[in-house]
């Protein structure tokens, strides 16, 4: 992957005074390099370098969710120093929901699973459940894997 790097003119140091409206101001350019291609880790920019930093960024059309983490600031500091180029969160994209889990149908008697629902609940287990129990142990010893393990049908309830 090959990374763009900041042209500047040959310098001795790697700082440029820039002037701003509030008067000069010292950047150092390796920093805001680093940040810019993602390798900031462990230090923060001053509030200049990362304003530089974000605008260069921005330039290149970088979402401002990954400007935000690679210069340090968060979404509403970006949004202060660049009214025009992010857009309020009003107006941003809604989330998607994330779809709720389908309820599962019981464990029916007569399986590993429904012997596992008697202990859930604290009951004991049925005579198909512990009989279903014990194959699919044998099953699983003989197999590797409970796929496939046989299962017992419930007795029928006396009347």
């Amino acid at each position: 992957m090959t990374s763009r790097w900041i042209i500047v003119p040959w310098t001795l140091s790697p700082t440029v005074w820039v002037g701003t409206a509030d008067g000069l101001v010292l950047l150092d350019l390796i920093a805001v390099e680093l940040a810019v291609n993602g390798r900031r880790r462990g230090w923060t920019l001053t509030r200049e370098e990362a304003q530089f930093a974000a605008r260069l960024l921005l330039d290149r059309g970088v979402l401002y969710s990954v400007i935000s983490v690679r210069v340090g600031a968060s979404a509403d500091t970006l949004r202060a120093w660049f009214p025009d180029k992010i857009e309020p969160p009003s107006a941003a994209r809604p989330r998607s929901r994330k779809p709720k889990p389908k309820r599962r149908s019981p464990a029916r008697c007569g399986t590993r699973q429904g012997h596992s629902r008697h202990l859930r609940r604290r009951e004991p287990p049925c005579e198909a459940c512990r009989m279903a129990k014990n194959a699919g142990d044998r099953w699983y010893r003989k197999h590797g894997t409970y796929v496939g393990a046989p299962t017992f049908e419930p007795a029928a309830a006396p009347a």
